[in-house]
């Protein structure tokens, strides 16, 4: 009987360790969940008028409940770092600080890498990452997409 009770007092702990009760009862804080969100809404790569021969146009919305440090933020192509992008944002999507507002929409134009020539057709990975740790990751195949 003694066997029973000890092996259902094992399970109960198990169960409470498993599911983040102990944690929460401990007094660990609880994570907060994600509050930034960027959405890629549109990108160029084609070298058009708009965007330039060498760089890449990101169109960014902010679908988060918080603000993104994208004016600092570090830009990364195929895993190599780019220069410092330049922006156009729409009327009112930047807060005093520079940061993209929830729902604010900003036109990036990120510098291509020196020596580095996207193939047409082929897939590249494009990442943002923001100086308070949020990083989006997004895959841009050489061309256009809207």
């Amino acid at each position: 009987m003694l066997l029973i009770v000890i092996t259902v007092a094992a399970a109960v702990l198990m169960y409470a360790y498993a599911s983040g009760l102990m944690g929460g009862l401990q007094g660990v804080a609880v994570k907060q969940p994600y509050l930034e969100h960027l959405a890629l809404d549109y990108y160029d790569w084609t070298g058009g008028t708009s965007c330039g021969t060498g760089k890449l146009c990101l169109s960014l919305r902010n679908v988060g409940s918080a603000s993104i440090t994208i004016k600092t933020a570090d830009y990364f192509v195929n895993g190599i770092e780019t220069a410092t992008p330049s922006f156009s944002c729409a009327s009112g999507a930047l807060d005093s600080n520079g940061n993209l507002v929830p729902q604010g929409f900003c036109q990036v134009t990120v510098p291509m890498p020196t020596g580095f020539t996207p193939t047409p057709g082929v897939a590249y990975s494009v990442k943002i990452a923001t100086k308070d740790g949020a990083i989006f990751s997004y895959s841009c195949i050489a061309g256009r997409a809207s």
